[in-house]
C-alpha cells in the first residue's frame, strides 16, 4: 500500500501497513517487558551483543506520515530525542532515545526513509544502553491509546520477537 493508498484506507487498516523501522534485511529483537518503564505494547529494540552496540545505527519510518515531534524531550517524559510521525486516522508512531533526529517539524516523510539514529538520550541522570524505543499510538489518552505494533500486516509476537525488516 502506498501513502496515497494509506491516506483513504479505513483507519483501522492502517496499523497493518506500517513496516519494521529499521533498514530492509536487518534483524532486530523486540522487548516489551524489560523495561520498567513500560505500560503497554511499547518495544524497546536491539541487535547487538553489548549495551552500546546499536548506537547510531539507522532508524527509518515504519509508515508515510509528517513529522509532529522532533525535540530533545528528556526533561518532560523521558524520551530523550523523540521523533513522532503522524499517519492519519489518529495513527502515530514514537521512536525515543534517538542519538541524531534526521527530521524537522512539519517535514512529510516517506515509509523507510531515515528519521534518525538508536542513542540513549532519556531523562537527565539516566544511564540506558543504547536502543530504539518504539510505540504505536492511535487517539488520545495514554498509556490507553498505545496499541500493539503491526509489522509487515503481522501482529510483533509479544513479548518479544526477533523479525528481519522487509521495510525496503
Amino acid at each position: 500500500m502506498n501513502a496515497a493508498t494509506a491516506s483513504t484506507a479505513d483507519p483501522a487498516s492502517r496499523s497493518t501497513n506500517f513496516q519494521f523501522p529499521f533498514p530492509c534485511g536487518q534483524s532486530w529483537t523486540g522487548n516489551s517487558s524489560n523495561s520498567s518503564a513500560h505500560r503497554s505494547y511499547e518495544l524497546d529494540l536491539n541487535r547487538g551483543s553489548s549495551p552500546d552496540a546499536d548506537l547510531g545505527d539507522t532508524v527509518v519510518a515504519a509508515a508515510a506520515g509528517t513529522v509532529v515531534i522532533s525535540s530533545h524531550q528528556g526533561s518532560v517524559n523521558g524520551y530523550g530525542n523523540l521523533v513522532k510521525i503522524d499517519h492519519g486516522g489518529g495513527w502515530a508512531t514514537y521512536y525515543a532515545h534517538l542519538n541524531v533526529r534526521s527530521v524537522s517539524v512539519g517535514q512529510a516523510v516517506a515509509q523507510g526513509q531515515r528519521i534518525g539514529t538508536v542513542g540513549k538520550t532519556s531523562r537527565p541522570g539516566n544511564n540506558i544502553s543504547a536502543h530504539l524505543h518504539y510505540e504505536v499510538r492511535q487517539g488520545e489518552g495514554y498509556p490507553g491509546n498505545i496499541r500493539k505494533a503491526v509489522f509487515n500486516g503481522v501482529t510483533f509476537g509479544y513479548p518479544t520477537q526477533t523479525l528481519t525488516s522487509k521495510n525496503c
